[in-house]
């Protein structure tokens, strides 16, 4: 017997009119041709349980996808989201390293706007600080005794902004901020208030003492926190570019 006989129904008299008839279809058969006629109990019984087997026999189990296919699907899957994610980041305007610098406006310490685009051409080192934070007022103070000389010789402009509303914290104004740490209008070396769009491209998680190297073509070479430890790194990198 062959696997697809064994999964044949058996067929079966029909007690009524001897015409054998499938198993699982012979109560139809009585109800249709023998019309007010009956079976006996253990035969019904015998009968629906054929029906039962034969339905689950006539089920063609699904095959296993390949694995190669599910491998595919997951590589698609995987190749979907990374590029939502670059397209998402690039689409929100967020700074990244290697990535354009997003362009902001910031109010100068005499009150005039400006706009980081303004300073294209020359090679940048963008500080976001807060002027509560006591590691970047040290740095503001260090920079202006040390580095500052050394910024200004390379043609490195130092873009000291600070964090829209001092990231909601108090805080000296950002005019007693630059005066008290040393800074008197320094060619080379800008002061200002950061705008909130501005804060949120470049600071959006709120941090303190954070910073950007942009060369001259206005892309992001390299970002980190606490300036004053990286000056030396930092200026290497805006000049190599």
């Amino acid at each position: 017997m062959t696997p697809t006989d064994a999964r044949r129904p058996t067929s079966e008299k029909c007690p009524h009119c001897d015409v054998r008839v499938r198993r699982d279809r012979l109560l139809t058969h009585v109800a249709r041709v023998h019309p007010g006629q009956s079976l006996e109990p253990e035969t019904v019984k015998r009968i629906r349980k054929a029906s039962r087997e034969a339905s689950r026999g006539s089920r063609t189990p699904r095959a296993p996808l390949p694995r190669r296919w599910i491998f595919a699907g997951v590589g698609v899957v995987i190749v979907v989201l990374v590029a939502y994610v670059i397209l998402h980041s690039s689409a929100s305007g967020l700074a990244r390293t290697g990535g354009a610098a997003p362009d902001f406006t910031f109010t100068g310490l005499s009150g005039n706007p400006h706009s980081l685009s303004s300073y294209e051409g020359h090679p940048l080192v963008l500080w976001w600080v807060a002027t509560f934070c006591s590691g970047c007022s040290e740095g503001t103070s260090y920079f202006a005794q040390n580095y500052y000389s050394q910024y200004h010789t390379e043609g490195v402009t130092l873009l000291e902004i600070e964090d829209y509303n001092d990231l909601g914290q108090p805080g000296p104004s950002m005019s007693s901020f630059a005066t008290s740490n040393g800074y008197n209008g320094q060619a080379g070396w800008v002061m200002g208030i950061g705008s909130a769009s501005g804060t949120q491209s470049y600071n959006p998680n709120g941090y303190l003492d954070v910073y950007y190297v942009i060369n001259a073509q206005g892309n992001i070479v390299s970002s980190g926190q606490v300036l004053s430890s990286s000056f030396s790194t930092a200026l290497q990198q805006a000049v190599s570019s």
